[in-house]
């Protein structure tokens, strides 16, 4: 599904029943408004328990609440749901409190007063886009690690290779002197088992060799 087609499930987290009401009549204005599946919560502990029956995109979260303010929930989300976009929501002439909550970790913030459906919708796309940004960053970084790790442990394959190669031609050169100058069948057989066991450890050798060339 491409981003331009994607829904996105919106959690309204505020204890005045009129705001949401108002939120979602704002979402409705947009030209994205089928874009959205709006559930709601009154408080900090609705919000964490809709948060755990099922993931979130974004949740709008009021800064004024009973029962804590939106900073105290605003990192029990992010502790909890660490992949959830949060925009907080404040009061007019409230700047330093919506900065302090971008420092704590939500994506934006809207004043109440001054949402428009364009404000909304667009605060609503980044923070869903930055956490996902965020999350591909991570996973690459994740990816790179790996390759690294991976990339190290064939190097010193090969190495180990070279230097296990050796001392394997060296013994298989006593052993095939030693077979010329053996008299007896049985010692001469042993030999030549001994010789084929060699003959294996160089043949696997050059199998895990060829495994750290090809990469």
């Amino acid at each position: 599904m491409s981003p331009r087609s994607e829904r996105y499930r919106i959690l309204l987290v505020d204890d005045d029943q009129r705001f949401r009401s108002g939120i979602r009549r704002t979402l409705a204005l947009g030209q994205t408004r089928d874009r959205f599946d709006i559930l709601e919560a009154s408080n900090g502990e609705e919000a964490m328990a809709a948060l755990g029956g099922q993931p979130m995109d974004c949740v709008l979260l009021d800064y004024q609440m009973p029962g804590g303010d939106g900073l105290e929930w605003l990192a029990k989300i992010l502790k909890s749901h660490p992949e959830t976009a949060v925009v907080m929501v404040t009061g007019e002439g409230s700047e330093a409190i919506a900065v302090h909550a971008m420092k704590q970790g939500a994506m934006d913030y809207l004043m109440k007063g001054a949402i428009s459906p364009e404000a909304l919708n667009r605060a609503l796309f980044n923070a869903v886009e930055k956490v996902r940004l965020r999350r591909a960053v991570a996973d690459q970084q994740k990816q790179l690690v790996e390759a690294e790790k991976q990339r190290v442990m064939i190097e010193s394959l090969g190495a180990a290779c070279h230097h296990i190669g050796q001392p394997a031609t060296v013994i298989a050169t006593y052993l095939q002197l030693m077979q010329r100058q053996e008299q007896t069948l049985e010692m001469r057989v042993m030999l030549e088992n001994c010789l084929l066991a060699v003959e294996q450890i160089e043949a696997i050798l050059k199998k895990l060799q060829a495994v750290s060339t090809y990469r």
